[in-house]
């Protein structure tokens, strides 16, 4: 949320295009079950969170295969 409006605008595009064909809806309270689920494994250290420069760095890799 740090990033300016343009970043976090190509970001969310870059996420977007990078998913497959959603072949199965999600209700928001399966959306909102998932984010949960997701922040909890942030929250307990499960996952560790990219910073923007490793963010970064990813995203230009996927846009060169």
């Amino acid at each position: 949320m740090a990033l300016p409006v343009e970043q976090r605008v190509l970001l969310a595009e870059s996420l977007l295009s990078s998913l497959p064909p959603a072949d199965v809806e999600w209700s928001q309270a399966e959306e909102l079950a998932e984010v949960d689920r997701r922040d909890r494994e942030i929250e307990s250290g499960q996952v560790q969170p990219l910073n923007d420069a490793e963010f970064w760095q990813r995203v230009e890799a996927g846009r060169k295969r």
